[in-house]
């Protein structure tokens, strides 16, 4: 039981703007701290910093988005996969769930709205991150419990009070930051939106009505020089309500609430860093009733997780040629699984067809006790080549083994051109609310592990353009079991599909290559295009399968052109190869009583392609200021061209005499979409 029309307004609000890189290398003895060793990162700031992965944060306000969603924008950059539907996206063919996200030093845990389509768009504001950093392999040691990258979010600073009010087709949205008495800072904002107007709009109230909401707070003050104490608050919450003739009905409703303290230290010698104290409490409600398939079918989801974690992480320069790190962390969580399914399917037993019945039932609460330590050492050497090396263990939940992730990185800059090489082991523990209940799944699996090799050079290109270069290579082990809908899209009740199926991968791997080009011309005229070649598949029963998002090439480009201060136009391409799905097969089982019952059957996972994916689109901005702060005006059309893109397959079938006839059409991903949106900040 799919819905298109769902998936369409849910949809509305995908991306704004924040893709990116880190900044190029500084004189090494000048500062040893902030010189890039690690490949594969990416960043937003507030000003470019000549990189070929760099991008300021007004460059991308201004490229083609529909909506707000902070994720959706990330999936540009080379290496990452997305949907039209899911703000959740794939790096080198990992899953989102082996990405870290970290929130001024708050570790998010599934931070996506609307999670019954897969996270239509993400609990984080665009509009308030002043930083960003996403790191794709080759990560240092600081990081643990991750097999595939980390993406870190800083809100932003302003010098001057700032306020500001954001309306959009399916939003609204008010910030405001400033100074409260006694030298402290503020920050609030929050979020509605509101797709459910929409929906009573178009009249499709009766089917479905979907709402969420968003608020984040941050209170920062300076109780001594170098020192910085900040308070915060995050809550998100949505719900959702479905009904439709001959499906069942769904209720549901996930709530994020967060709260955490962050002591910084940034002396100009002696030590630096930071310690972050948080707790945080999530909870997962879905209901479901109503007949599948022509049967009865009964569905409560009731999942709870509260987490209390502590983390501090110093650093201190030794001389003018070495740099020591070194932090700990330590985690406290209890979850809570209530669950029950109860549905009906159709068997044929010895020549007859009988409804047989099956049950789920689930109570569980796990609790668990771990964390990590680290220390790394930087140098540079002779010729100038940077290198650090460091070391993490981490305590294994629920188990007294350690995980011990020894991780290499070095950077060496000759002439024109930067090279940097990491290599490093991971280990990623299953999550305590990870558990796949609705499938049988009762015990946790140990940590899986994944081994990093990556080698990149960057270099300008003159003085208008940038260029960078990486190839990986990322094999994994200890790989658990894990359940999975064949036909590679999204479903309100996935667990009760026929495309259910459990793969038990013992190895995998990710290679590939990656182009990034950036034009950093001084007039009107601003682009950047990127392409990847990536190959990514697992091991199941002997036979090297591709995962899910596997995309054999992929490519991007973009290009700006702001004639003055007040007009802005931009254009964007995306193209991939097709990923892979799941065919099905159809046959006619003979009954006893003389007929015959259509029974389907999955063919081997993933061994069907998709056609390739590509859309165009367009974005038109206005600036225009006024006596009290600026208005932002600005036109989005998305897949201007009105590309038929394919999110899967649907069959229809036909049966003439003893022949069954099987005919693929296309369950497409978004068609042309115009939007718009204004903003007022003063």
């Amino acid at each position: 039981m799919r819905s298109p029309p769902l998936l369409l307004w849910l949809s509305l609000c995908a991306a704004r703007a924040l893709p990116g890189a880190a900044p190029a290398a500084a004189e090494p003895a000048v500062r040893l701290a902030e010189l890039i060793v690690t490949p594969s990162r990416f960043g937003v700031a507030e000003q470019a910093a000549g990189s070929a992965a760099a991008l300021t944060g007004r460059q991308l306000e201004t490229l083609p988005q529909v909506g707000q969603d902070l994720y959706r924008s990330i999936a540009r950059l080379p290496g990452l996969a997305a949907d039209d539907i899911s703000a959740q996206f794939w790096v080198r063919g990992a899953p989102q769930s082996e990405v870290r996200g970290r929130l001024d030093g708050l570790d998010l845990i599934e931070p996506f709205h609307l999670k019954d389509v897969g996270g239509a768009l993400s609990i984080v504001d665009p509009a308030v991150i002043g930083w960003l950093e996403l790191s794709t392999g080759g990560f240092g040691a600081e990081h643990g419990d991750r097999l595939a990258g980390v993406l870190t979010l800083e809100t932003r600073r302003e010098a001057r009070p700032r306020s500001a009010v954001d309306l959009s087709l399916t939003g609204l949205g008010l910030r405001s930051e400033g100074a409260l008495p006694g030298g402290a800072r503020y920050l609030v904002t929050g979020r509605r939106g509101y797709p459910d107007v929409a929906l009573k709009a178009s009249g499709r109230d009766d089917d479905v009505s979907p709402r969420y909401f968003d608020a984040l707070a941050r209170v920062e003050l300076a109780p001594a020089p170098g020192h910085t104490l900040s308070f915060h608050g995050l809550h998100a919450g949505d719900d959702l309500r479905y009904a439709r003739t001959n499906s069942p009905s769904l209720r549901s409703g996930y709530d994020t609430t967060s709260g955490w303290v962050r002591w910084r230290v940034q002396e100009r010698a002696g030590w630096n860093g930071e310690t972050v104290a948080s707790w945080s409490a999530l909870t997962w409600n879905r209901t479901g009733s109503g007949r599948l398939d022509g049967f009865p079918f009964s569905l409560r989801d009731r999942r709870g997780l509260d987490t209390a974690h502590l983390r501090s992480e110093w650093s201190r320069a030794l001389g003018d040629g070495w740099l020591w790190r070194a932090g700990g962390e330590t985690r406290r969580a209890s979850a809570r699984y209530d669950y029950l399914l109860t549905q009906q399917r159709s068997v044929v037993v010895n020549g007859v067809q009988v409804a047989r019945t099956s049950t789920v039932n689930a109570r569980l609460d796990p609790r668990e006790t771990g964390g990590g330590v680290f220390t790394t050492a930087r140098v540079i050497l002779p010729g100038g080549l940077l290198v650090e090396t460091g070391l993490r263990a981490d305590r294994a939940p629920g188990t007294s083994a350690t995980e011990w992730g020894p991780r290499v990185n070095a950077a060496w800059v000759t002439g024109n051109v930067t090279w940097r090489v990491a290599w490093g082991r991971h280990a990623q523990a299953q999550g305590l609310h990870e558990l796949s209940v609705a499938d049988g799944e009762r015990r946790f699996a140990p940590p899986e592990r994944a081994e990093h090799r990556v080698l990149g050079l960057e270099t300008h290109l003159g003085t208008a353009a940038a260029m960078r270069v990486e190839a990986y290579d990322r094999p994994s082990g200890r790989l658990r079991s894990r359940w999975v809908n064949l036909d590679n899209a999204y479903d309100l009740f996935p667990e009760a599909q026929a495309d259910r199926a459990r793969l038990d991968p013992d190895r995998g791997r990710a290679r590939g290559v990656e182009v990034l080009l950036a034009g950093r011309a001084r007039g009107p005229w601003q682009w950047n295009a990127s392409y990847a070649w990536a190959r990514t598949e697992e091991r199941i029963a002997g036979r090297w399968v591709p995962r899910a998002r596997d995309q054999r090439h992929a490519a991007y480009g973009d290009v700006t052109y702001a004639p003055d201060d007040r007009w802005t136009f931009s254009a964007a391409w995306h193209f991939h190869t097709g990923w892979p799905t799941t065919d099905v097969s159809y046959a006619l089982a003979p009954l006893n009583n003389g007929r015959r019952l259509l029974v389907s059957a999955n063919g081997p996972a993933f061994g069907l392609r998709l056609p390739s994916y590509h859309r165009l689109d367009l974005r038109a901005t206005r600036r225009m200021p006024l006596r009290t702060g600026e208005l932002r005006v600005h036109l989005d059309i998305f897949n201007a061209y009105d590309r038929l893109n394919f999110l899967a397959y649907d069959r229809k079938v036909s049966i003439t005499g003893n022949q069954v006839t099987v005919r693929r059409e296309a369950r497409e991903q978004l068609p042309f979409l115009p939007s718009a949106g204004v903003i007022w900040e003063f």
